[in-house]
């Protein structure tokens, strides 16, 4: 579980010193603002309310590292298809397939000018289809596979009328694709937000019961 989550800190680049002092110290104020609450008051009710709390806090803030990691892979995908329209370009514009890959360098983000650069090595050292795969694995469509094929094939067998309509026709698939994720990314955001207030009045129904239990108890008590 802890390497699952320095992992996650190292793909985010985050710094994992700062991320778990600042973890540490939002736990504390939390505990010791719920032990000092409930001795003080001496309501037992304030320590399960800092639990929660405790615990919706972690939740949130681990959520807004996967949610950082996710941004970066869909950033990715999208310079997938901006990187692929600019090789298009090339290719159409007579450069051959190890030319456009050369010229995309200067078009890619320092990621991305990583990844184009080990695939023009393995390209050198492997004439297979196993370089172009192992560029597709990168990215989560699963049109970037059948993508990269088909530039294979105009290494493999020519940049010929046929290979450049089917790479124009998987271009034309993985942009939609890109745009009917991008629907579908919006509608759960959407989902989550209306999601958001029904959350808030469970939490608010949950603490008003304790508080008249704890208020219940208070009476009798004193009867």
């Amino acid at each position: 579980m802890l390497k699952r989550f320095n992992d996650l800190l190292d793909f985010i680049s985050a710094n994992k010193v700062k991320e778990y002092v600042l973890i540490a110290v939002i736990n504390i104020a939390i505990i010791a603002s719920a032990i000092v609450l409930t001795i003080f008051l001496k309501q037992i009710m304030i320590a399960f309310v800092g639990l929660i709390a405790l615990v919706i806090s972690n939740y949130l803030i681990i959520n807004s590292y996967i949610e950082k990691k996710k941004a970066i892979l869909d950033e990715r995908e999208h310079e997938f298809i901006a990187i692929i329209s600019y090789f298009q370009f090339f290719i159409t514009n007579s450069y051959n397939v190890y030319q456009a890959f050369q010229s995309l360098i200067a078009y890619a983000s320092p990621w991305m000018e990583e990844q184009i650069q080990s695939l023009i090595i393995e390209i050198d050292n492997d004439k297979s289809v196993k370089p172009f795969i192992n560029f597709a694995n990168k990215f989560k469509n699963n049109v970037a596979s059948n993508v990269m094929m088909s530039i294979y094939q105009m290494v493999d067998e020519g940049e010929n009328g046929l290979h450049m309509y089917q790479f124009r026709n998987l271009f034309q698939e993985l942009s939609k694709s890109q745009q009917m994720d991008l629907i579908d990314a919006k509608e759960r955001s959407m989902g989550s937000i209306s999601s958001f207030p029904l959350l808030g009045a469970g939490a608010i129904t949950v603490l008003l019961t304790f508080g008249i239990i704890s208020v219940m108890g208070d009476m009798i008590n004193v009867l």
